[in-house]
């Protein structure tokens, strides 16, 4: 072997060992963005059916009843027990009724690339649902801090600016998530619903992309799609609403 097929194999095989450490988390990441949710533990779903849209659960996640108050925010978990989402009443929120955004992941993923709007649930149509985790570097986000300016950390009702307290990202939640300031590639992934009139009953049955972040959020199939060890999530008690001044 002479040195110029030396100096090549040593180019090749520094460049796999570089990239090794990737490959599983990036086929894992992957994997969900294509819907695979069959390598996930049952356990760690929050149901164990496959009963909603392109295999994720059909889950009940609360009753209209839960979201008469004032406050226009409730948590949830969706579809792993450790997931933070929240709904969203842009009734309640802004005077908002028959909500309808256009998908900003239409067709970008295999997972429900039919939906190409979504529309509000519940008596007013008005109810909508997002993750609570920012898409930057995967800070939960504080929906439940309801604030009176956009700048500051937490939801402004009169503007429906969701705003991260980590690196500042802002997502407009009436225009469906779309990032209008700060750092996060991408909007913020949506909860599809559905809502039976006849018990009040409302039911998360898929998202309208991957939860993730710019971090690589998966290091094992049955680990937390969002986790991230930086991280710790947790889903605050309803009604969820704090009024910061």
């Amino acid at each position: 072997m002479d040195r110029r097929d030396f100096l090549r194999l040593s180019l090749i095989l520094g460049g796999a060992i570089a990239v090794s450490p990737l490959i599983t988390p990036v086929l894992d990441y992957m994997g969900y963005y294509y819907g695979e949710l069959k390598s996930i533990s049952p356990k760690y779903l929050v149901a164990n059916n496959s009963q909603g849209l392109e295999g994720f659960p059909r889950y009940k996640v609360a009753n209209i009843s839960q979201l008469q108050g004032s406050c226009p925010v409730y948590f949830f978990t969706y579809p792993l027990t450790d997931e933070p989402c929240f709904l969203v009443d842009f009734n309640k929120l802004n005077n908002m009724k028959d909500v309808e955004f256009k998908n900003p992941y239409a067709n970008q993923f295999r997972i429900n690339t039919n939906f190409k709007d979504i529309v509000g649930v519940g008596p007013k149509n008005s109810i909508c649902a997002f993750s609570a985790v920012c898409v930057h570097l995967g800070c939960q986000l504080p929906a439940q801090a309801l604030v009176s300016s956009s700048s500051d950390p937490g939801l402004n009702p009169s503007t429906s600016i969701l705003h991260c307290p980590c690196h500042g990202s802002m997502y407009q939640l009436d225009q469906g998530g779309v990032v209008v300031g700060g750092p996060a590639p991408r909007p913020l992934p949506m909860v599809l619903l559905e809502y039976d009139e006849t018990t009040g009953d409302i039911y998360a049955v898929g998202t309208n992309a991957p939860y993730f972040s710019e971090a690589v959020p998966r290091r094992r199939p049955r680990d937390n799609l969002i986790y991230d060890p930086r991280y710790s999530y947790s889903v605050p008690s309803n009604p969820a609403c704090v009024r910061v001044s």
